[in-house]
């Protein structure tokens, strides 16, 4: 029997993050999540038995080198790196602080670079794999007193078509997803009018769910994602249309 593929999920506690390693879990893989919080890995281990959960703070290097390492010597060199992890504060621009810009900046995009940096030279060295970042909606057409994510998720689509081309050859492919808002516990307590006017842009007429973002995530891990590569997908009910 071959043996199963590896995914590392970064956010991995989070509403998508749980719901996704459930479903990889269904789908075959072995699957380790990386969370920054010591409770949610270890409820990630008591909700799926067999499941390898370290905490790490992913806007730090060190943090990210340590548990990708832990992650390898427990499974080997994975398949898969879903990108998740993330955070968000709404600000009109004169009210972001600088504070505001470096923390938004480096747990949407720093985080996602540094994972990237761990893991696909290794990637490359076995002969292929494949990579999917987290970017947004917003950070494909912008929106209202969300300046520093929306900047944040766009450089991720950036770094993912560079890298996109730079390890094309190596068959490792690169994706992005970028997805309506989904509502997690976390989105819904935003303020009401900002979640209302988002839901007024959203032609099907709902937000996305966890299932419509992992369903995308799980197609780009499988064999019929294999042909895609430096491309954003965005399960957003038609709220964008290229």
């Amino acid at each position: 029997m071959a043996a199963m593929k590896h995914v590392i999920v970064t956010g991995a506690g989070g509403g998508i993050g749980s719901a996704l390693v459930g479903d990889l879990r269904e789908d075959g893989y072995v699957v380790t999540g990386i969370d920054a919080s010591v409770e949610s890995s270890e409820r990630l281990r008591d909700r799926f038995p067999g499941v390898t959960a370290f905490h790490a703070d992913v806007t730090q290097s060190s943090e990210v080198d340590r548990a990708v390492e832990q992650a390898m010597d427990a499974h080997g060199v994975p398949h898969g790196l879903v990108n998740l992890a993330g955070d968000n504060r709404l600000k009109p621009l004169e009210d972001i602080t600088d504070n505001d810009w470096h923390h938004l900046v480096e747990a949407n995009l720093s985080s996602a670079f540094y994972l990237c940096r761990a893991v696909m030279p290794r990637m490359r060295e076995a002969g292929g794999g494949r990579v999917i970042n987290t970017s947004s909606i917003f950070g494909v057409r912008g929106v209202n007193n969300d300046a520093a994510y929306a900047a944040a998720k766009a450089g991720v689509v950036g770094l993912t078509r560079a890298l996109a081309t730079e390890f094309g050859p190596a068959q490792v492919t690169v994706n992005a997803i970028a997805p309506v808002v989904v509502l997690t516990e976390r989105v819904k307590k935003m303020p009401k009018e900002h979640l209302d006017k988002q839901l007024s842009t959203i032609p099907l007429g709902r937000f996305s769910t966890e299932r419509d973002v992992n369903a995308t995530i799980q197609f780009l891990l499988s064999d019929g994602g294999s042909f895609y590569t430096g491309q954003t997908f965005s399960p957003n009910g038609g709220d964008t249309m290229p």
